[in-house]
């Protein structure tokens, strides 16, 4: 049905009111698949470039840009069309949510300007960035939060119209849906997932293994009833009971395991040990870990190593084709080093466009910064992909926080030799990142 904005616009009489229907027929038609194809992705990447590529091709757009703020002061996602390899590659590092794009997000509110650089909030364009005119930034909104921003530029008309804030607006009410439901569908899976670790644990706890400890001390009653009157019968019970008491120690380890790990309770070894568990039920991939128990780490720094070895988990299963995946953590007398290598494909990272390099990066290089470590990545074609972060000596805690500590089942640690400076032979290639994890 065509909105009844369009309908009551002045569409002109004869050919030109014929071809405006025609072409907002189109306009709309082009909306409302894009609309049902977000609207069935669950993948939240393939979401946003679906919204961004339509939104350009809505309005006839040279330009555009999607951003997912990240919360602090960055973009967790940023994706762009019309810019090349090179172009991006020479501007460098990502926009910040300042300037124009900080008051597009503060205020919730679409900007559509003739020429972008008259706006109150404009600072510059950085090296090698197109000089842009016409500006239309529209934001994606969900219950009452930007969750993104949509910015596009370079229209043949010279400037966007209010048609064409109209039809970005509402592509954006449909996105902000589809954002939502995918995040919701992605933190969905993983709590089902600790749902039924929990319940399968519950339930050897309050059946198996209360069964075992019944037979344990059954046995032993048995045995001492028994005594002199029949030794061979004795023995045989009390052997029953050395079982039913190793079987039982056997049950309440797979019992712990089974239980979703708290990093504050269990501490980085275990919390990390404990998600690769999961990933290796859950995707039936290869994942070799060598994981050292103590690493004498404050809680803020284990909670960013986490999430960093997490984001890049998460990049290796995407990407890698279900390549093998190798975990290391570890403490030396420089500092902490965590890795995360796969050998997939991998890719030229001179080759990769600055946006898409840079999504998953910038979110561990914050988080690196953030903890005064380094972030480098190493790929090259054929070869695989590697993420490597070093915490340095000087910047560990000098008090581990409690959950540090080892607890529970160890954690083995079972090195394994690297060659070529450090990196598996496979992985030596281009790198990117810098010391200190600075953007």
């Amino acid at each position: 049905m065509i909105d009844r904005r369009y309908r009551d616009q002045d569409m002109g009489t004869g050919e030109s009111s014929r071809e405006g229907w025609r072409k907002r027929a189109q306009q709309l038609a082009a909306l409302n698949r894009a609309a049902l194809t977000i609207a069935e992705e669950l993948d939240l990447d393939s979401v946003l470039t679906t919204i961004l590529r339509t939104a350009a091709s809505l309005v006839r757009a040279r330009y555009g840009a999607l951003g997912v703020p990240d919360g602090r002061g960055g973009f967790d996602r940023f994706l762009t069309v019309g810019i090349s390899d090179t172009t991006a590659r020479r501007i460098g590092d990502l926009p910040r949510v300042h300037g124009v794009l900080g008051a597009l997000l503060r205020a919730g509110q679409p900007i559509r300007m003739a020429d972008i650089r008259q706006h109150p909030d404009f600072n510059w364009f950085p090296a090698h960035h197109p000089v842009l005119k016409a500006f239309l930034g529209v934001p994606i909104r969900y219950r009452a939060e930007t969750i993104g921003e949509v910015y596009l530029s370079g229209t043949p008309a010279g400037s966007f119209s209010k048609r064409d804030e109209e039809l970005v607006s509402m592509l954006a009410s449909h996105a902000g849906v589809a954002i939502a439901t995918a995040r919701l569908y992605r933190q969905s899976t993983e709590l089902a997932v600790l749902e039924e670790r929990e319940r399968v644990a519950r339930e050897l706890h309050d059946a198996v293994s209360q069964t075992l400890f019944s037979l344990m001390y059954e046995a032993r009653a048995a045995a001492l009833e028994a005594g002199a009157e029949s030794p061979a019968a004795a023995a045989a019970l009390e052997r029953l009971e050395g079982q039913a008491s190793a079987a039982l120690g056997e049950m309440r380890g797979l019992v712990y395991a089974l239980r979703p790990k708290s990093l504050e309770r269990d501490g980085l070894a275990v919390a990390l040990s404990d998600h690769v568990e999961v990933l290796r039920r859950s995707h039936g991939i290869a994942i070799e870990t060598g994981i050292q128990a103590e690493l004498g780490l404050s809680l803020d720094q284990e909670t960013a190593l986490l999430r960093i070895a997490q984001e890049a988990l998460q990049n290796s299963l995407k990407h890698a084709n279900g390549a093998p995946i190798r975990v290391a953590l570890r403490r030396s007398r420089a500092g902490v080093e965590l890795v995360v290598a796969d050998s997939g494909a991998g890719f030229d990272i001179e080759q990769v466009p600055r946006t898409v390099m840079t999504m998953g990066l910038t979110t561990m290089r914050d988080r690196a910064a953030a903890i005064k470590a380094s972030v480098e990545v190493n790929s090259s074609p054929g070869a695989g992909t590697e993420v490597r972060v070093f915490l340095p000596a000087r910047s560990l805690s000098p008090t581990a926080h409690p959950g540090a500590a080892r607890r529970g089942a160890p954690v083995p640690f079972r090195p394994r030799p690297l060659r070529g400076r450090g990196r598996p032979p496979h992985m030596v290639g281009r790198s990117v990142g810098s010391p200190g994890g600075d953007a």
